[in-house]
């Protein structure tokens, strides 16, 4: 197991001509949000602090067009890895190979501004906004045909098309269905909601993931479950929510994915359980079941439904935050988690 110390970070920014800058050596705080979903991007925001005049005046008139951040931890494990394969997850029976540090967000820059802190006069910043796979996910438009006899796969190559005039590349894809349509379609609309097409005919959903289009497949996992504990980096009590899964706080982590599978130690990390509504715990408590299902732990006949809870502590991530301070104590992700199965 590697050793959570000396915490890692780069922040690298692109400008047109495709040369890096490294910022990650400034005080640094960024929020990025990835949620399961097509409807949304991942979107980071990045605050980089008392860069001297003539950088600022860089960034805030675009010369810079990307942003990329690597963050986890040194560790006695670490390694430099091929730059290809940063925040890809490898795991080895369920554990992590070692590596403690990776890609968390990389995007397109669409806003910045510099300004200062209410409560300090003296420190100024940059704030960067950026999004995954943005121009694709946001301009992509489709005005196409396809011919009688089209099969599904047909329908994503014509709309991946599309996606990658804008910067998008293929990723992940489950296998597709085999239909064989009799007729032909006019296809004209918003590619991402074309693309929700596609996804609904494989049984699937799909996202942007670091400039691709990634489909997984229902009960597709992208990694095999990372476990998670006070000794690797588990912060408190896991909490249960009503209807919105287990929230799970961790240290940052870059082989966690959405769409991963993570595995909470049961002996270190007690579930901390929702109360019932007094309307629910002023009746006689008979309309209230309980019972294991598909090993989940399972309420119902209450107002508000409790999210289930797996018995062999393994989740699905469903959706996870990063929040960072390079100079502070910030450095979690908290992820939105469901029972695997439920």
């Amino acid at each position: 197991m590697s050793k959570n110390w000396m915490r890692h970070f780069e922040l690298l920014l692109t400008d047109s001509k495709g040369q890096l800058t490294d910022f990650g050596k400034f005080k640094v705080h960024f929020d990025i949000s990835w949620v399961k979903s097509s409807t949304n991007t991942a979107v980071g925001t990045f605050k980089i602090y008392n860069l001297a005049p003539e950088t600022v005046k860089k960034i805030c008139k675009k010369e810079f067009t990307r942003i990329q951040a690597i963050a986890g931890y040194d560790g006695m494990a670490a390694q430099v890895v091929d730059a290809s394969q940063v925040g890809i997850a490898r795991t080895v029976n369920g554990q992590s190979d070692g590596r403690n540090y990776g890609q968390i967000f990389s995007g397109e820059i669409r806003y910045t501004i510099e300004g200062k802190d209410e409560d300090k006069t003296v420190d100024s910043y940059v704030l960067i906004q950026a999004a995954d796979t943005d121009q694709a996910f946001s301009t992509t438009v489709t005005s196409q045909t396809l011919a009688a006899g089209y099969r599904t796969t047909d329908f994503d190559t014509l709309l991946m098309k599309d996606f990658q005039l804008n910067g998008a590349e293929v990723g992940r894809t489950p296998t597709m269905p085999d239909t064989v349509f009799p007729r032909g379609r006019v296809l004209f609309g918003m590619t991402r909601h074309l693309m929700d097409n596609v996804a609904a005919q494989c049984e699937a959903t799909w996202m942007f993931v670091n400039g691709k289009r990634e489909m997984v497949a229902k009960n597709e996992v992208v990694h095999d479950a990372i476990v998670l504990n006070s000794e690797t980096g588990l912060i408190g009590m896991p909490q249960q929510t009503f209807g919105n899964g287990v929230n799970v706080t961790c240290l940052i982590n870059p082989n966690i994915h959405v769409n991963g599978l993570i595995e909470l130690n049961q002996k270190n990390a007690f579930i901390k359980r929702k109360q019932l509504s007094n309307e629910d715990l002023g009746k006689d408590g008979s309309h209230i079941t309980t019972e294991t299902r598909n090993g989940n732990i399972t309420v119902s006949g209450t107002t508000e439904k409790p999210a289930s809870i797996a018995t062999d502590g393994v989740y699905v991530v469903q959706g996870i935050t990063y929040s960072g301070d390079t100079r502070g104590k910030e450095w979690y992700m908290v992820l939105t988690c469901v029972a695997r199965g439920a």
